[in-house]
């Protein structure tokens, strides 16, 4: 089993957090075999005992854990400690039409998953409270990332100075290819920086940058450049470590935050 940790928020150690890979777990096929997701036609039985693997290693109860039914929008969900074990054991009890979660409670660990959509993990270690976003191309237009970020600003008094970020693993501008209604939706969220995220533009197709677009709207509403790592790595090209749905795979990655 591989799993990828943000080095900013380990060092903090306020947080047990992780991004997984696709290798160690029981699924077959176009799901094998680290599946963690009920939203697929994978066997149940199998993604649930991939998710006590996971959660094993992680040092995370499953009973903690709460995951949404992401449906590539822009709501936003605080988390208490009495919704612990929403979506854990099946689908039917995960938070319904819901992309990022937030929360400050400890020992609630928050859930989102992903095979080409860009996962992004918040931490204020200041006020001690941490969010996941979910953001495909719809999600980075609708500024996910951002509205995420500016909940945490005026529901939880966090200071953008203080919060950390992690854009975690998703499919890359190098096989990220979109056609004319997405480009002009991007150009439509990201007037000034459309020719920095759209690259290669050829017979109405253009590749699209998700990592620099959800970066560039953190900056814009005052995260500090330095506090925002970004992992760089290409699901479609690393399909040996990644499931990708461009590739043609069906599973999915989990991405993890909890307060210690």
């Amino acid at each position: 089993m591989e799993y990828y940790e943000i080095p900013s928020f380990t060092r903090t150690n306020l947080v047990k957090h992780a991004f997984s890979g696709r290798k160690g777990g029981f699924s077959q096929g176009k799901y094998s075999t680290l599946n963690l997701s009920f939203f697929t036609e994978d066997k149940s039985d199998n993604v649930l005992e991939n998710r006590r693997k996971f959660c094993t290693e992680l040092g995370i109860d499953l009973d903690s854990i709460v995951c949404a039914e992401q449906v590539h929008g822009e709501h936003i969900y605080n988390v208490a400690e009495t919704d612990q074990g929403r979506g854990a054991y099946n689908r039917d009890s995960a938070i319904p039409a819901t992309d990022a979660l937030i929360t400050k409670d400890k020992g609630v660990a928050l859930v989102a998953f992903f095979a080409d959509c860009v996962p992004i993990f918040f931490l204020d270690p200041v006020q001690k409270v941490i969010a996941i976003a979910h953001a495909g191309w719809r999600g980075t237009v609708a500024k996910i990332a951002a509205k995420t970020a500016q909940t945490l600003f005026a529901e939880y008094g966090t200071e953008s100075r203080n919060l950390l970020v992690g854009i975690g693993p998703s499919i890359g501008p190098c096989h990220y290819q979109v056609d004319k209604p997405v480009i002009n939706r991007i150009e439509e969220a990201f007037p000034e920086k459309s020719s920095i995220l759209l690259t290669e533009r050829k017979n109405g197709f253009a590749q699209l940058n998700l990592w620099e677009a959800n970066r560039q709207q953190l900056l814009a509403v005052g995260v500090p450049s330095a506090n925002i790592t970004v992992a760089g790595l290409c699901t479609y090209c690393m399909q040996e470590r990644f499931f990708s749905h461009r590739a043609g795979m069906l599973g999915r990655q989990a991405a993890v935050i909890m307060l210690k």
